[in-house]
């Protein structure tokens, strides 16, 4: 116990040592929207793809099984690195490791320009997907701190802006085929993030600790806070909320799989079916901050994160027995959308309640990690099953998940 003690102090005190005074008002609204701003160019880079992948499928020559492989193996990169960035406080400024990646994914981005087999795409992935690793941790744990009187409403903010990315990147994507080679789009999107993550460099990173903590204090703190919050239940299970799911991340089976699964159930082309897409993201960008101020005002994010659930399992089943473009599957997608996506703005909230500032960099790593390691898997298992089974055995597989995730919530104390 005392040891527990000295531990919590430890952290605490290196915490206090490394906290500036707050953040101005000029300085947090800078900071909410040029860190937002990469986030939604992070979902854009992934969400195009939905649409301009098909193509690029024709010309290089590769299936299903391979797209999934694909997505799955540079989103197992991106999200396992996750867990790594609650070691740097002390090492590196937070926003100049930001910066960095958002660099790289613009430049590896404008690489694909030059890829011309399968082997070369992917490498191009996994360096896109490493790049963006540091946007969820970095972020948030930015944001808690230059917003500490106001940390859910950030939080949302931010997740809302990766949200909005993934429902912009779709039809930009159709719109862009329209004019231009999938390569030449490719370079276009990149431009635009590697300008972004230049622009990180000017901003103050409101929690670096000052020089009086040394190197071996701040590694001593770091391990200590990881080890704290492996122990709080709480963050564990919530954090394991967010793994069991099939969908819900922003990314994963919705925008690797779904374009496929409108082109062949009615008979559309990839435009089409990225439109279809459209609505969806649409429908995650706002039913999430709705559900999110909800969830502020009833004080019980646990017993409507397992609501939303329920209905999430209840809309992929539905979506699986759609036979025809109609007023039914835009009531489908829009409904799916809204509850799929809220799952990852309420366990961010819930993490944030359940962390003290001095384990926000360590608990937000250890959620990241823990619950976006398991999309790639889940793209994969859902891919195998699309291919083997079909797209109906499919949605049935991802509805299992959110059951399992309402029994996990039994587990979660407020």
């Amino acid at each position: 116990m005392k040891d527990q003690q000295n531990t919590a102090a430890a952290v605490t005190a290196a915490s206090i040592d490394a906290q500036p005074l707050e953040a101005t008002e000029q300085q947090k609204r800078m900071a909410i929207s040029l860190i937002s701003a990469c986030h939604t160019l992070n979902h854009l880079q992934y969400s195009i793809t939905s649409v301009i992948f098909p193509v690029v499928m024709k010309e290089l020559g590769f299936g299903l099984l391979q797209l999934g492989a694909l997505s799955a193996i540079s989103n197992f990169v991106g999200q396992g690195l996750q867990v790594i960035y609650g070691f740097f406080t002390g090492f590196f400024k937070r926003t100049a490791v930001l910066g960095t990646g958002n660099v790289i994914v613009g430049i590896a981005t404008m690489m694909q320009f030059f890829v011309g087999s399968y082997p070369q795409l992917l490498a191009a992935r996994v360096a896109i997907d490493a790049g963006s690793s540091p946007q969820h941790p970095l972020g948030a744990s930015i944001l808690s701190r230059h917003f500490p009187n106001a940390r859910g409403w950030a939080l949302t903010f931010h997740h809302s802006a990766g949200s909005f990315g993934s429902f912009i990147g779709p039809a930009l994507a159709s719109l862009a085929l329209l004019y231009m080679s999938w390569k030449t789009a490719f370079v276009v999107f990149g431009i635009a993030s590697l300008v972004m993550g230049l622009t990180l460099f000017m901003l103050r990173d409101q929690a670096s600790p000052d020089d009086s903590v040394g190197r071996k204090g701040n590694l001593k703190a770091n391990l200590n806070a990881y080890r704290l919050c492996l122990t709080n239940r709480n963050i564990l299970f919530t954090s394991l909320v967010l793994m069991v799911g099939a969908a819900g991340r922003g990314t994963g089976i919705n925008l690797t799989y779904l374009v496929p699964f409108f082109m062949e159930r009615f008979a559309i082309t990839a435009s089409a079916g990225g439109l279809l897409l459209t609505l969806l993201q649409g429908a995650g960008l706002v039913g999430p901050i709705a559900i999110a101020w909800f969830s502020d005002r009833f004080h019980k994010r646990a017993l409507i994160t397992q609501f939303t659930l329920l209905l999430s399992a209840i809309m992929s089943v539905w979506l699986a027995h759609q036979t025809s473009l109609g007023l039914l599957l835009y009531l489908n997608l829009i409904l799916y959308g809204s509850v799929v996506e809220a799952r990852s703005s309420l366990t961010q909230a819930m993490i944030s309640d359940f962390a003290k500032d001095e384990l926000t960099d360590a608990a937000f790593s250890i959620y990241y990690f823990v619950g976006c390691v398991s999309g790639p898997v889940w793209t994969l298992i859902v891919g195998y099953v699309m291919d083997q089974y079909g797209f109906t055995s499919a949605f049935y597989v991802a509805a299992s998940t959110y059951v399992a995730g309402m029994l996990l919530l039994l587990f979660v104390r407020e």
